[in-house]
């Protein structure tokens, strides 16, 4: 994970806008498994969050570098063993940070330490505590996975929890997974934008160069189905791939490729070109979308069976969210379908301004790279 040489004198990680990777809030991830009374995994931490906290942008030119970065690496560890401890009853476990590195998350570069946690007897509970950040970010959340545990939240309210080994029920990984879904969903501006530029347009036909009003609601909602049920199986054969190991595309690249997967569906309602079978549409870009989810489902941090469950639970909050919106957005849409400034002012304002916000992200995200 961590280039050597000439290769980090060009590498630049770019702070990322939360306009261009939209996809959740401040976290960071602590994940620790047992071995008998020691536990071993790592901390990530937000670049953007840690500039924030340290000033890591030396020369302010709005980009972090790997000697920006590594030159705070004695400084930042310092801090995290004050802000981070783990104790076996009333018996303190000593936590010691590894060499520093740096990983990609969904919302961007995360700088990544290993963590050796040496408890005085073997580990079947523990009480960690938690209290990085929260005087920067208020909303921030340290998340927290021991074993094969589903995730814990600490909070600004809430800095000590109490940590149980035992592998959870499927039911409850299950669970998990599913509000998981749903929140990556909901925060997910560009994938929303992706299905908003769908729906525009779903309550219209084309006749010659205009759009007009369809006549039926049964038509409106056959059609809606089709193009969310194709778009629901295209990210959920590319979420499946990656989740599994089966491709793993650049994250960077996909973030570039989803901007424009928006731009592309957005076009299509301003000038329309695919204006029949539009689910097809829906499946070829919506393949780009799977591999978006990927990094939220990996955060999950499950494997094995508990991948599956998972999986599942992660798709099902996923397009409960999206069904959300489709049952919200339709009904209304379709009563106003009539109404000329719907077909002539609504649909091709939108879409110009979807197909805006989504080049912008691009841009962002290029010059990211």
């Amino acid at each position: 994970m961590k280039p050597t040489g000439k290769a980090w004198l060009s590498l630049t990680l770019v702070l990322i806008s939360s306009a261009a990777f939209a996809h959740k809030g401040s976290d960071a991830y602590w994940v620790l498994s047992a071995e008998k009374s020691t536990l071993r995994g790592q901390l990530d931490l937000s670049l953007r969050d840690l500039d924030a906290a340290h000033g890591l942008d030396g020369n302010g030119d709005g980009a972090i570098t790997w000697s920006e970065l590594s030159s705070r690496d004695a400084s930042l560890q310092t801090w995290v063993r004050t802000g981070l401890s783990v104790s076996q009853g009333s018996q303190p476990c000593p936590l010691e940070l590894g060499a520093l590195a740096v990983i990609r998350h969904s919302d961007g570069a995360y700088a990544t330490w290993p963590v050796t946690v040496r408890c005085p007897a073997e580990v079947t509970s523990v009480s960690a505590s938690y209290r990085l950040l929260f005087d920067v970010d208020a909303q921030h959340r340290g998340l927290l996975r021991a074993g094969a545990g589903e995730w814990v939240a600490f909070s600004a309210a809430d800095t000590t929890r109490t940590l149980d080994l035992t592998p959870p029920p499927r039911s409850r990984q299950l669970g998990t997974a599913f509000f998981e879904g749903l929140h990556h969903i909901s925060i997910g501006w560009d994938h929303l934008c992706f299905l908003f530029a769908l729906l525009l347009p779903s309550v219209l036909r084309r006749d010659g160069r205009a759009w007009v009003a369809k006549e039926t609601l049964r038509g409106t909602l056959v059609e809606v189905t089709q193009v969310v049920t194709a778009f629901t199986l295209a990210h959920s054969i590319t979420l499946a791939l990656a989740a599994f190991g089966v491709l793993a595309p650049n994250p960077a690249f996909v973030e570039v490729a989803i901007a424009v997967s928006v731009v592309l569906a957005a076009l299509n309602t301003v000038f329309p070109v695919v204006t029949e079978g539009r689910w097809t549409l829906a499946f070829g870009l919506g393949l780009l979308h799977g591999f978006g989810f990927v990094s939220a489902l990996a955060d999950l941090g499950a494997s094995g069976g508990a991948l599956w469950a998972s999986l599942l639970g992660f798709n099902l909050g996923v397009e409960a969210g999206q069904l959300s919106i489709v049952a919200c957005f339709v009904p209304l849409a379709f009563l106003v379908r009539t109404r000329r400034w719907y077909a002539r002012g609504l649909v091709p304002m939108g879409g110009m301004v979807l197909v805006l916000l989504a080049a912008w992200w691009t841009v962002e995200r290029v010059t990211s790279l």
